[in-house]
Formats: C-alpha cells, structure tokens, sequence
C-alpha cells in the first residue's frame, strides 16, 4: 500500500475517533463532551421534513464545570480596572480549562446570579454533605473580618466563641481565651473585629464549624464577586438550569439548514447574526463571509419564499463585530465573534467552521468577563466546542425579534482567520486529492460527495440502506435480536444500515454517551429499543460516521485481497460486491457465498449483487462526475 492511500484511510478513521465521543440528534452532534441532552418534538404540522426532532443541551443537567474545555489560552490584564473595581480582574486560561476554573462569580452575575445562593442551598442541589467539606475549600472565608462574620451569619454574633472551632482558633495565636463570651463580646472587649480567618490553617476545620455560615447568601459576604466558581464549593457542579436565573431557549423558533458556504462568499446581506451591541442582523459585506444559510421548515425552496428563507447566520471564526459594555468595552479591542445570544446572556452561540466538502458546519461558545455593575467585555472567551451541524439538521435559532435584529452599524470585519485543513497538515495534499471531494450533476442539481479507492462512499451508504431499511423505518429501523460467531455476539441491527449493536464502530459511539453502556447490555441480551431510545444513543449523524468509518476500513482491507472468481486484487465493480458482503455477513464471510442472514431473503451473493445494482443506477444519475482539488463547492440550482 503506498503512503498517499494510506493516509487516506487514516484520515477517515481519525475523523471517526474525533466524533466518537459525541452526542447527536438528527445532524447536529454535540462535539468532544458527553453531555446531556433533550429531544424536542418540534411542533410544525405542515413540516415536510421526515424528521421532526430537534437536540437541545439538558441545562437541567449541565453545570460549568461540565462543559467542554477551552480550545485557545488567553489572558486578561485587568490593572486598569482593578483600582475602580478595588478587586483583581486579571485572570490566565489555558487550553483544557472548563468555565468554572476562569470565570468569577461576578463575570456570571447579570446572566446566572449565582451570588444569590447559599452554601446549603448549593449543597442541596449537589447533595453534598457540607460537614465534610474543608473551610479551606472556601477561599473567600478568608476574606472575611470576624465584624462582618458577625454581622452576616445568623445569630453568630450571640454564640459563645469557644463554640465556633475556627474563631476560638484564630484567637488563640493571640493569647485569647474568653470562657463564655459570645462573638460580639470578644469583639468589642479585645477590639479584634479586623481580623481574618486566613491568618490560621483552616483545613483543620468543617464548612460547618462556623454555626449558620452555609445559610448566608453568597453575595452578603464581602468580595463575593472576585471568587472564582470553582471556589465556591459545589457552584461548578449545579445545573446551569438550576441557577436563580436559570439558562432557557430564548424564543422558540427552529429553522433547518439549508446549505453551508465557505470563505470565498461575500456580500451577505440577509444575517441573523451580530451582537448585544450592533443588533442581530450585521452584514458581511468583505471578504470571508462564510455562512450556514436557513430556512423554515418547509423545505420546499424557492417556490415558497417567506421571511425566513435564506437566513444567513455568519461564522464569527471569520468575522467580528462590535460587543462589550461599561468600563469593559475597550477589552479585546471592543471586538466579538458575530453570533447570537439563543440561550441567555451568560455565553454566546458562533458558527465556527463551515464545511462544503462535507456539508458540515461547527459551533462553539465564547464567554465574557464583568465588573460587576460597571460592564462587561465583548464575548471573547472561547472556543468551547458545541454543536455540529449538516444540512438539513433542524437549529435552534431563538427570537427574531425585528426590534432586536435591526442592525446600527454597517457591516462585520473580517478576522483574518485561517481556514482550517482536517487531517495530518503534512499530508494535506495527498489527502485532499486521494479523497476527492468530487461534484456529481444530477437534474441540474450540483452536490458534494467523497471517493474512496474510486468508490463513492455516499452512493454506496444509500445503496446499503435501500436493501437494510427502506420502507422499515430508515434511521429508526431495528432488527431482530440475533447471535453470531458462535454466540460470542448477540444484538440487534441499528437504523439505517442495520449495524449490529456489537459493531466495534457503533459500540464506539454508543458507549460514550451516558447510559450507553447499560443500552448496549439491554440490546446484547434482547432488549428491543424504542425509536426516542436509538434518536438518543444512536442517532443518524452517528449512523452516518459509523458507516463511512467502517465502509473505509473494509475497502481498504478488501482492495488487497485476490478475488477467487478473478484471481486478480478486487477492483471495480467487485469491490463494491465483496464490501457490501462484508457489510451483509461479516468480514470473515465466504466470497459469493450462499447463506444467508435468519429472514433468507438474500444470499451473501445477491446481496453483493443487488448493492452494485443500486450503487451502479444511483451513479448512473449523475449526468456528470468532475473530481476537484479544492475544499469548496456549493449547492447549486436548488428547488
């Protein structure tokens, strides 16, 4: 095998251990965590769309310190401010970080109000036993003088100080001991009420060793607002749902996409997207417009135009615009990615990188810091991997407010971002012409598909799926529960290509999600999954990646085998019959053979044979066929 192709087949598989740990609905995937999700049923009767079901992030179940880790470090000289401030607003974040290692709590006070919980109520939320959490895992005790202690806790003022552990400690390396005074007394006979906790090791003692502290609202306690949430115990593990001002959909409309754009487009007037600042609705109107362009739900294209055909939604990697409030608004220069704000103020929502070649297109989140009533900098703090889109998925959108979405300025600027080349960069060349990213015309249509060993893997997934699931429920479609290699593997066939549940490339994906090793066990031992269930742990984006992943590793074995019919390597139109073979009855199967699966319908050779029939008419579609070197290409003449 020489070098070129086998870069391309690690190309392909790398891109399947990238996307392995994802979690997906429809075609939207949430990248690189595992994070809980909700299926929504979007309610549009009138939809033609043959999938109706929308992947939302479960903020009921996601916390700060759950979501992705940063993909860029950054820091943030806060010295000018800090005097105004009379706190430290400089902070460092390094790639892998979470948001609750870098934010404050008065970076996510206008979004989140967070300051408003208690310690108990935090505990509550996070079953936590606080008596066996450290004082010293709570920074922000230290800061606090025994006046204010006294003046914010809860009777602490009346309680004898031989009974508050830490206290009666602090006062020992003075030379104090009271018998039974209480807290005020001490503090006005000794005139010690300056003093601070951090003066003595408080890992000796309990967050409940100071009677009544875990009751007092964050925000009465001095400096609340320069902690960071990570050292406020258990803030980082609670529901960004469950926050006093929780994370929700704002507004309720969905759109679907129609089509992904790269860098070269320009002049893009019809945006959805921009900033608090300059309005939902910035022009791209340079260079590097690249774009998801959306449609309602309809999909039936340009015979029914409406207000929102052809939303442009701008990739904020290539274009930034105004943002920032306050005393905080030179930061970053007064410069965000253009987004929206779909769910809330606390982070925003930035198409990333759009992908022609793949119909795809990346998303990620970028937060902010504040000065806590005085502004907060643009939304700059990011990337944080977030969902994965391809056409046709269904995206939340939020308001489009037309009060909202009017834009005050004139257009976006263009970052001057480098387009991002997948794969090993060494080898980007070679990849780019061995996998060829080719245009089929059909019907005057044009379209993007791949090539792989002169096998074009897209007309060969739907050849596969015409024979596994047309007509049984394509992408929900689940077969009966079956054994083989002598008993050793027991499952069911999965969704559109039937992929057995025990398929190392579906046990990849499936095992990953929560619950995904206990759905794996259920189906093993003949569980029948519900339609919601296989949406959940194996949805068609996986079912797709899975395929292309496992369709590649086989022509790659298979093109160095001899055909017994030819005696020559399988090439051609034999190659395609001996991969779907592997696909219908295991790599290991007899060549042509005549067994079959438990229903008998088609023998391994048949079914090799009726796979290049529809793989052959499909391709035969395609008025032409021009492989290209470049990354981009659009759909075309669409109707």
């Amino acid at each position: 095998m020489n070098n070129s192709k086998r870069w391309i087949f690690l190309l392909i598989v790398m891109s399947f251990i990238i996307y392995s740990v994802t979690v997906q609905a429809a075609n939207s995937t949430l990248n690189n965590r595992n994070l809980p999700t909700r299926i929504v049923e979007v309610a549009n009767s009138q939809s033609r769309l043959p999938a109706n079901k929308l992947l939302l992030p479960n903020w009921q179940q996601i916390s700060l310190s759950q979501l992705p880790g940063i993909n860029q470090s950054g820091a943030i000289d806060g010295s000018p401010y800090n005097e105004i401030l009379g706190y430290n607003l400089s902070r460092t974040w390094t790639v892998g970080m979470t948001p609750d290692e870098y934010l404050k709590l008065g970076d996510i006070s206008e979004a989140l109000q967070a300051e408003q919980f208690s310690l108990q109520a935090i505990a509550d939320i996070t079953s936590t036993d606080l008596t066996n959490v450290p004082l010293s895992e709570f920074p922000l005790i230290e800061e606090q003088t025994l006046s204010h202690l006294a003046k914010v806790v809860p009777q602490l003022a009346q309680i004898p100080v031989k009974d508050i552990q830490p206290v009666a400690a602090l006062l020992k390396t003075q030379g104090i001991q009271p018998a039974n005074l209480t807290l005020s007394q001490v503090i006005k006979q000794y005139q010690i009420g300056q003093m601070q906790l951090k003066e003595i090791d408080l890992t000796k003692f309990s967050l409940t060793s100071i009677p009544n502290l875990e009751t007092v609202p964050i925000q009465d306690l001095t400096n609340w607002m320069n902690s960071f949430v990570k050292n406020i115990p258990g803030l980082g593990q609670v529901p960004l749902g469950l926050m006093p001002n929780p994370i929700n959909e704002i507004g309720n409309l969905v759109m679907r996409i129609d089509a992904v754009y790269g860098t070269t487009e320009n002049r893009r007037q019809n945006t959805i997207s921009g900033s608090d600042v300059q309005g939902f609705s910035v022009p791209c109107t340079q260079k590097d417009c690249a774009y998801v362009e959306l449609d309602n739900l309809e999909n039936v294209g340009k015979s029914d135009r409406n207000q929102l055909e052809g939303k442009q939604w701008i990739s904020g990697k290539y274009q930034e615009v105004e943002g920032g409030w306050g005393i905080l608004k030179a930061v970053n220069n007064g410069r965000e990615p253009t987004g929206r704000l779909p769910f809330g103020k606390a982070f925003k929502v930035v198409v990333m990188e759009t992908d022609e070649t793949t119909d795809t297109v990346d998303t990620a989140l970028y937060f902010r810091f504040c000065a806590w009533k005085m502004g907060c900098s643009p939304y700059f703090i990011g990337p944080i991997p977030f969902f994965s889109y391809k056409v046709n998925a269904l995206m939340f959108v939020g308001n489009l407010d037309s009060g909202n979405e009017q834009s005050i300025n004139t257009t976006s600027i263009p970052t001057g971002a480098n387009r991002e080349v997948k794969g090993n960069l060494n080898q980007s060349n070679t990849v780019t012409n061995q996998i060829h990213p080719c245009t089929f015309t059909s019907k005057g249509r044009s379209f993007i598909s791949q090539s792989f060993y002169g096998v074009n893997l897209p007309l060969l997934g739907n050849a596969i799926a015409e024979i596994e699931s047309a007509g049984s429920g394509d992408y929900q479609a689940v077969g009966v529960h079956t054994c083989a290699d002598g008993g050793l593997n027991c499952g069911r066939g999965l969704g559109r290509y039937q992929f057995m549940s025990y398929n190392p490339y579906a046990v990849r994906l499936i095992a990953t999600k929560s619950g995904g090793e206990k759905f794996l066990n259920q189906v093993r031992q003949g569980y029948q999954p519900t339609e919601a269930e296989l949406f959940e742990f194996f949805p068609p984006a996986d079912q797709d990646r899975a395929f292309m992943a496992d369709i590649a590793n086989k022509i790659q074995v298979t093109q160095t085998e001899i055909d017994p019919i030819t005696g020559q390597l399988f090439t051609g139109e034999r190659l395609i019959e001996r991969v779907a073979q592997k696909h219908f009855g295991g790599d290991n199967s007899k060549v042509d053979a005549s067994s079959s699966d438990v229903f008998g319908r088609l023998s391994l050779k048949d079914y090799g044979r009726k796979a290049l029939a529809l793989y052959s008419n499909n391709n035969s579609n395609n008025e032409t066929l021009t492989c290209i070197p470049s990354l981009t290409s659009r759909y075309i003449n669409d109707n």
